[in-house]
């Protein structure tokens, strides 16, 4: 019977359309196998040469599937960090929607701050004298003694000698209408000529000069002697922001008064002294408001406004009026935003000392809380210098560093071996990133500032997929 079968399937594929040779044998192949398989099947003996019933071992398959792992993105900066212009590299760099920080390197360590510190100062002024805050130079006099004035210093740098034109400090007010209220009202109280004029600098106490600050800074024109009582943070030339301060700026300030008083007090004689108590003002002039200050204070880097919002807010809060203050009242202004103030020393409020020292995760924290912070608090950054384009980055990033130009916005610090860049960026990918970096060290120098704005514009480019590698 299997050969009938066998032999009617060959007649049956030899009717194919295929060459019948090539076919013929192809076919004698397979019909042979097939009677075998029928012949074996017919016997009980299966294919694999196991006796039928008996199940067929399956092969174990001893191969391991890898599952395929997407490579992790990441962005380093270790290049631009390693530049030996940077000297001891400290910095941390925040994602300011998320908290995440994104890098580290020594981000807990209190770095030198430089002039970086004048962000502590300006969030600190702005909580504790508010939006509205104003300086006053007053001018008061005693019934008993018509013919002498009181010419009182509220601590107002920016109180200017000039009757005409403009400081370098914007809306500064003149000692020339201070002058003017005393004359009128010499005329209506009737008093022909002033004999006496005093100068009260008794609101602002201890050391003038701090002993960290080099000399340089007041010769070379960058910081003046705190007193209570000055002129155009008294300055040889009100008009240049750097211009050699004196050794004596209350007695500067009671000159250029008695000048602008004019024939009234031709025959003055000028001496320091304090207010009666119970004396009657005569005549008040007051500063910008403190947005205005604060805005000046940080796009241009102006020590002595700095030095100054940092005294009042030390007697705002209730302290004496000295540097030995600084730091207390900045800690009570700002007590309210859960800032962790280890390790932070603040030996004065314009960052000129050496000595003052500031985390870069402590400045990051502050930078995200003024960002969320009110319409008040917010507007501490409006004076930021922009990267290329204001303030004292104005010519910087420039080469390879341009690409950052316009996107990053940050307080500068430059002190004797210690470089800063503080605050918040817009980066290439729109991520918004805060971020403190600095460079200390006696192998830093001016170009470390080149160095600096080449691992912000780094960070810039990384954006969110920056990493400590």
């Amino acid at each position: 019977m299997v050969r009938i079968k066998t032999i009617v399937v060959i007649g049956e594929i030899l009717s194919s359309e295929k060459p019948r040779f090539e076919f013929l044998k192809q076919t004698l192949i397979g019909a042979t196998s097939g009677a075998l398989v029928l012949a074996l099947t017919i016997w009980g003996i299966g294919a694999s040469g196991i006796p039928s019933g008996i199940p067929t071992p399956q092969p174990t398959d001893t191969t391991t599937e890898t599952p395929t792992i997407e490579p992790v993105v990441k962005c380093s900066i270790k290049d631009e960090t390693s530049d030996a212009r940077l000297g001891n590299f400290t910095g941390q760099v925040v994602d300011l929607d998320s908290g995440t920080v994104l890098y580290d390197n020594g981000g807990s360590k209190p770095s030198i701050t430089a002039s970086a510190i004048k962000v502590v100062t300006a969030a600190a002024a702005m909580q504790a004298l508010g939006p509205n805050f104003r300086i006053s130079t007053k001018v008061v006099y005693s019934s008993t003694r018509p013919d002498t004035v009181v010419l009182v210093g509220g601590g107002d740098p920016t109180l200017t000698r000039l009757a005409t034109g403009n400081s370098v400090y914007a809306g500064a007010p003149r000692l020339s209408d201070l002058a003017q209220q005393v004359k009128d009202w010499a005329v209506t109280a009737g008093v022909p000529e002033i004999r006496h004029v005093i100068l009260d600098a008794s609101l602002i106490t201890g050391s003038t000069w701090d002993s960290s600050w080099p000399t340089y800074e007041r010769t070379a024109g960058y910081q003046p002697l705190i007193t209570s009582l000055m002129v155009d943070g008294d300055r040889a030339n009100p008009k240049a922001a750097k211009s050699a301060r004196s050794t004596d700026p209350v007695g500067r300030a009671g000159r250029e008064f008695k000048k602008a008083l004019g024939e009234l007090a031709i025959n003055a004689d000028i001496s320091t002294g304090i207010a009666a108590s119970g004396a009657v003002k005569i005549a008040e002039v007051k500063s910008a408001k403190l947005p205005t200050l604060i805005n000046y204070m940080i796009s241009a880097s102006d020590n002595t406004i700095a030095e100054y919002l940092a005294r009042h807010v030390a007697i705002s809060q209730g302290l004496p009026s000295n540097l030995q203050s600084v730091q207390a009242g900045y800690e009570k202004a700002l007590g309210t935003m859960g800032l962790d103030w280890s390790g932070v020393v603040i030996r004065d409020g314009s960052g000129e000392s050496k000595f003052d020292v500031i985390s870069p995760a402590f400045f990051n924290d502050l930078m995200a809380k003024i960002l969320a912070g009110d319409a008040n608090l917010k507007s501490v950054i409006k004076g930021f210098p922009v990267s290329g384009k204001s303030g004292t980055l104005l010519g910087r990033f420039t080469g390879d560093n341009a690409v950052a130009r316009g996107r990053v916005f940050a307080k500068t610090g430059s002190i004797f071996h210690a470089y800063a860049l503080v605050g918040y960026m817009n980066a290439k990918d729109e991520s918004r990133l805060g971020f403190a970096i600095f460079g200390a060290g006696p192998t830093t120098s001016v170009n470390t500032r080149a160095a600096l704005d080449s691992v912000a514009t780094a960070i810039y480019k990384c954006g969110l997929e920056l990493s400590n590698d």
